[in-house]
């Protein structure tokens, strides 16, 4: 076996023992950015340009690889913010949020009582805050059996 093949065996028993499924992901995504540059499209690039493929062999990555590539970096983007959020939530402020979104729960139940129906626009509003984490609430209470959710398209949607 060649010095490279149980290089590259090496890592993967590495990856293969070690923690959870997350974990295993943001070691594979490290590894990624750190051998490609900045980012996923960066490390394409890299690897194409070594093949005689990339912006040095004159040819350009395909506008679906482009495109699969950004998606890419968008999501390794979210997931380290996510694990980054996730390192510094204590117990003690998960706690705390869950005892904010009981009481939002309630505040939204009592305005819900006085207007019978809403959107997530309105309750945005009546709670005083953003219109996603309305939504949000919504889809919570909903989930747990506290409120009835109704769909319907938006002006947004029939637009496309």
């Amino acid at each position: 076996m060649s010095e490279k093949d149980e290089k590259a065996k090496a890592e993967a028993q590495e990856q293969d023992s070690g923690g959870s499924p997350m974990e295993m992901g943001m070691g594979m995504a490290k590894k990624m950015m750190g051998k490609g540059g900045s980012s996923p499209m960066a490390m394409m690039q890299n690897m194409m340009a070594q093949m005689g493929q990339g912006e040095q062999g004159g040819a350009q990555m395909p506008p679906m690889m482009q495109m699969c590539m950004g998606m890419c970096s968008e999501m390794l983007t979210t997931i380290k913010r996510t694990t980054d959020m996730a390192a510094f939530a204590t117990p003690e402020l998960h706690q705390l949020f869950a005892e904010w979104l009981e009481t939002l729960e309630g505040e939204a139940l009592r305005h819900l009582e006085e207007s019978g129906e809403t959107d997530a626009a309105e309750l945005a509003k009546a709670l005083n805050i953003g219109e996603k984490s309305a939504a949000y609430l919504i889809a919570h209470m909903a989930s747990i059996g506290k409120v009835q959710s109704k769909v319907l398209a938006s002006e947004k949607g029939q637009e496309q």
